[in-house]
């Protein structure tokens, strides 16, 4: 009898090892096949952001991508914060190398980053968004026209900074924009801002400042606070998190912004006249899609302009009041077609 029992509790610590071993080869960050192909699990997908998620923003619609694909799909994927932490941006980007077979990193900050790690994960597909890099088989770059986007937004602003009928709008012909950081990213918005306002009318005015940070709402209000008193009276926000602040200015001072990335007309229907749209999530979801089918250009740039839906305008949902009226709405369509024709031309900042 006892020797049964012996060989019984042998048996059942046997299972129980082999048990705990499976959970935590599952259970472990990065502990996963980088082929992402094995039996009975979808596509693992690494997602690295130089910031954070809950902006609202940028971020928040790379994060829309991957969620997207995960239904529609079926991949799986882990999020990356490195929360503009420089010093986490190389351990995060090799932790998801790891742990998927494809990662997608956004943001500027990984430039160098990207490309030294795609050398020692040859066998991982990288999408990289907001840069152009060509040359290496298993990096992608993802490049998108916010000058054009841009351009729509600034001919909003210009037809709409004189509609004296609104509230808290003068006559003055004084426009604004806060940017999160001077660099060439955003100065191609600021190029487009301007260019489009300028091709409404000539004599506007546009101040632009930067408020050097892309998660700090108390710096855009500060900035946003600046250009309202001195008389602008719609500001377009290309500064991420930062914009925020900016929403929060328009706000108390009775004054509009412009929201950017994602349609950010929700945060504060009542000051956030329209938001230009850089489809972040539409990129990375298509591409995600495309190096499952084998249909990818290795080594190259894609773009995303006017012509491939991957910027544009977005009012808000139909039950919010409309700043923009339909003629300014088919102004700005009309504007659109012209840029994607070749009949205008936007200049660029990168």
């Amino acid at each position: 009898m006892k020797k049964k029992l012996t060989i019984f509790l042998v048996l059942m610590l046997t299972v129980s090892l082999a048990l705990s071993g499976c959970k935590k080869a599952n259970d472990v960050p990065g502990a996963s096949n980088n082929s992402g192909d094995t039996a009975g699990e979808g596509v693992k997908v690494g997602l690295v952001l130089a910031g954070g998620l809950g902006d609202r923003s940028f971020y928040d619609s790379s994060h829309e991508g991957v969620e997207k694909a995960k239904k529609d799909f079926g991949i799986e994927y882990k999020v990356y914060e490195c929360r503009n932490d420089s010093s986490l941006l190389n351990d995060q980007v090799v932790q998801a190398s790891q742990y998927g077979s494809i990662v997608a990193v956004v943001g500027f900050e990984f430039f160098d980053v990207v490309q030294d790690v795609a050398k020692e994960f040859p066998d991982v597909n990288y999408i990289y968004v907001d840069n152009e890099i060509e040359g290496m088989d298993n990096l992608i770059t993802v490049s998108y026209a916010e000058n054009e986007g841009a351009f729509l937004a600034g001919a909003l602003a210009a037809m709409l900074t004189t509609e004296t009928s609104i509230e808290g709008i003068d006559d003055s012909k004084l426009i604004g924009m806060v940017g999160g950081m001077d660099i060439p990213v955003i100065r191609n918005y600021q190029i487009g801002f301007e260019a489009g306002a300028k091709y409404i009318d000539s004599e506007i005015e546009i101040q632009t400042t930067f408020a050097e940070d892309f998660e700090d709402p108390a710096k855009g209000k500060e900035h946003a606070t600046v250009l309202y008193g001195r008389g602008a009276d719609i500001i377009f926000q290309a500064a991420g998190k930062t914009g925020e602040g900016v929403f929060e200015a328009a706000a108390e001072h009775g004054k509009y912004a412009i929201g950017v990335d994602s349609d950010q007309r929700y945060i504060n229907p009542n000051n956030i006249v329209a938001s230009m749209i850089k489809e972040v999530g539409k990129s990375i979801y298509e591409t995600i899609e495309k190096i499952q089918k084998d249909e990818v250009e290795k080594g190259k740039v894609v773009y995303y302009g006017l012509a491939q839906d991957g910027v544009g305008m977005a009012y808000g949902t139909d039950d919010m009041m409309q700043f923009a009226t339909e003629d300014m709405k088919n102004t700005l369509e009309d504007i659109k077609a012209k840029i994607i024709s070749g009949e205008i031309t936007v200049p660029t900042g990168k």
